[in-house]
């Protein structure tokens, strides 16, 4: 259609509707002359808005931290003697359950959203070691509060007490994995370098050291290979001497050093083994600290949740600890710049690279890893091709999201690479929580705009 003839449709209408004809009503087709459709109905957009906003923001809505408190609880009580299963299962079964079945509850809320998968998962994983049955009671908490019982946490000898009675815990978390890949305690993301022996943590209370060596055949990638945790002297809620746990490559023992799995008073430090030669815990009751250490494939994994104030005791220490100060930039690698530059590469003979970003991103996509974790897991593979890497980023992810189910209000669930390198900015990738409103807002005006023009 000319540009003259759609001029001379819109002077004709002009002169129709000077004339004193009725203009089209909202809903009435107006012709192929003026270039548009059928407005949608009012009612239609504000349908559509509602559907955006529920589809996209639905994890809002997920009550995983409801179902925590609940654990919780009954972890306590346990801990307590408080409960007593009749069919000679552990008390710990009776809080699984009360978790797992709260979060059955909330599968209509949460079944979009890759935390609760993998904290689902995680539980399910935990009974089947503990040999719990998934039929049985869950933790009753009036019952317990009925006989006028208050739940409160372990009153054993040496249980920690924070000088800030009035407010709850505030614990911070920092983990180690992959090539490696870092969380601090301050939650900052690196990729790092750091062959050799380094510090991840160090106080008056305990010093972890890892030992990180070259991935064979894969250049300069390097992997943890061995893992020390020493704690120190305390000979009220510890031992009268230090008491050492070191991991190496296929050997991650189920004791300390000393042959024993727990010492000082009421058990205050317990070394437990949740998977034989794959997964070990080390609890800390003084400081109420959690150590997890996982072997996957040649390479450990590390991930540590400690009471905030401990962690400020570890600053006035003058070592270099990658949990609490992070790499020294020497030694940090701009995993981003790599990604970006390694993207287009398909053929594994002409670039330095043993998976293309392609492959890599959909083996990382399946293993349900997100943000941080999903970049480090395509680097990962893309620098080595060694998938156990896949698993090595999926297992530190789920370990930190049940040591603090608070981590996943900081998630954005994101399983794409998302620098603009890679992916110009567009319409509404941006962060998860800013993207249903956006969308919805795009909408609304885009029906505004169209009712004005009708």
């Amino acid at each position: 259609m000319s540009r003259d003839h759609i001029l001379n449709s819109r002077e004709y209408r002009s002169e129709r509707s000077s004339a004193g004809r009725v203009e089209p009503s909202v809903h009435e087709w107006k012709g192929m002359a003026s270039l548009s459709y059928p407005p949608m109905p009012p009612i239609l957009s504000l349908v559509v808005i509602f559907i955006l906003v529920y589809l996209i923001d639905t994890s809002n809505a997920c009550g995983m931290q409801l179902c925590y408190d609940r654990w919780r609880t009954a972890a306590s009580a346990a801990d307590n003697g408080l409960i007593k299963p009749p069919n000679g299962e552990i008390p710990a079964c009776v809080a699984h359950r009360t978790h797992l079945f709260c979060l059955i509850a909330e599968e209509q809320h949460c079944r979009t959203n890759l935390q609760y998968q993998m904290t689902k998962r995680g539980i399910i994983h935990k009974m089947k070691n503990d040999k719990c049955s998934a039929v049985g009671d869950a933790f009753n908490a009036s019952a317990v509060m009925d006989k006028g019982i208050i739940i409160r946490p372990n009153n054993l000898i040496c249980t920690f007490r924070s000088k800030y009675d009035k407010t709850p815990i505030k614990y911070q978390h920092c983990g180690l994995f992959g090539d490696p890949h870092l969380r601090t305690f301050k939650d900052e993301f690196q990729t790092c370098k750091v062959e050799g022996a380094w510090s991840l943590v160090q106080n008056k209370y305990i010093m972890i050291m890892v030992t990180n060596n070259p991935v064979k055949d894969h250049g300069a990638a390097t992997a943890t290979s061995k893992l020390t945790v020493v704690i120190k002297k305390n000979e009220d809620c510890a031992s009268h001497d230090f008491v050492t746990y070191r991991a190496r490559t296929n050997y991650l023992p189920g004791t300390f050093e000393n042959g024993r799995s727990d010492v000082g008073p009421d058990k205050s430090v317990a070394i437990q083994v949740m998977e034989p030669g794959k997964h070990v815990e080390i609890y800390l009751r003084f400081i109420d600290t959690t150590i997890r250490v996982r072997q996957i494939g040649r390479y450990f994994t590390f991930a540590i949740k400690m009471p905030q104030e401990i962690v400020e005791q570890s600053l006035g220490d003058d070592t270099q600890q990658l949990c609490v100060q992070g790499c020294p930039e020497q030694e940090q690698i701009n995993y981003k710049k790599y990604l970006a530059e390694k993207r287009k590469i398909m053929d594994l003979n002409q670039g330095d690279i043993a998976m293309t970003s392609e492959r890599a991103s959909e083996l990382c996509r399946q293993s349900q890893v997100v943000d941080f974790y999903f970049d480090s897991c395509v680097f990962d593979l893309m620098t080595t091709g060694d998938e156990n890497f896949t698993i090595a980023a999926h297992q530190l992810l789920e370990d930190l999201t049940e040591l603090s189910p608070d981590i996943v209000k900081t998630q954005e669930n994101r399983t794409y690479l998302n620098y603009e390198e890679i992916h110009p900015s567009s319409g509404c990738r941006l962060k998860s929580n800013f993207i249903p409103w956006t969308c919805a807002l795009a909408v609304l005006l885009c029906f505004l705009f169209d009712q004005r023009n009708s």
